[in-house]
């Protein structure tokens, strides 16, 4: 079964799932189903790219993927001190994650309406400026109710992983403080590209320089980050509901002994 296949049978099969089981959903269950369909299109067009041995746009999609990851596995942290039901936990987690993004959001609003302010021709921007104001007004009625029922921020990624890690979980302490952080900052250049990052798309051969046309990464490798993060999320969801995922580990551990060499 090639890697595609495996894939949309692993989503589907979490969302047949997920339409079976789940009724009536809560607000913590569209969430869910928002992030499966995020991820399944997200691990199919990496795949689609890595196909096509485009490896600079398929580790875009990584770092985007592994960042989304990264965010679900902390949400559903089972706290085994907190006295709520784990999926009201789990919201919980959902809600400061979207408080995050309000902050966030606001600061860029702030910024882009200075800007307006600040040009020649403010009146130019008269109807942006509007939409602006009224989003900042609206951000800052959510953050004050937020502030007021003491909600926090999520923590950044480094955080995150840590705190991931001092939870049980499928993967050590040392996978998740040393391999997970390492694929971060590694596909982070392919969003962020920094000086060292550019020079090496560069290489002088003595007699020539030669123009990279792509980055130098194993695409083999590639997949196989692919298929662990597809596979993990599938049975994170899985897990958190309480789902069978056996076949689709053994399935997950035949597809990847070629990648492993």
């Amino acid at each position: 079964m090639e890697i595609d296949e495996i894939l949309d049978k692993w989503f589907d099969k979490t969302f047949g799932m997920y339409q079976e089981k789940v009724h009536p959903p809560r607000r913590v269950d569209l969430l869910m189903m928002g992030v499966l369909r995020y991820s399944r299109h997200c691990s199919i067009t990496t795949f689609s790219l890595l196909r096509q041995e485009a490896k600079l746009s398929s580790m875009v999609l990584l770092r985007v993927y592994l960042e989304l990851y990264i965010k679900l596995n902390w949400c559903l942290i089972n706290d085994p001190t907190s006295q709520k039901d784990h999926k009201d936990e789990a919201y919980a987690r959902f809600r400061r994650w979207d408080f995050k993004r309000l902050i966030e959001q606001r600061k860029l609003f702030k910024k882009e309406l200075e800007v307006i302010e600040g040009s020649s021709t403010p009146e130019a921007f008269k109807d942006r400026r509007s939409e602006i104001c009224k989003a900042i007004k609206k951000a800052d009625r959510f953050i004050a109710e937020n502030r007021t029922k003491k909600l926090k921020c999520t923590p950044d990624i480094w955080q995150m992983l840590k705190e991931i890690s001092e939870e049980k979980t499928q993967h050590s302490p040392e996978d998740i403080l040393r391999v997970y952080p390492g694929l971060y900052q590694r596909f982070n250049k392919s969003v962020h590209p920094d000086m060292d990052f550019i020079r090496k798309m560069v290489t002088n051969t003595g007699k020539a320089y030669i123009c990279d046309c792509d980055v130098n990464e194993d695409i083999q490798e590639l997949k196989l980050y692919l298929l662990s993060m597809s596979c993990d999320i599938n049975r994170m969801i899985r897990d958190f509901y309480g789902w069978d995922s056996a076949e689709m580990q053994k399935e997950y551990n035949l597809m990847v002994k070629p990648l492993n060499g």
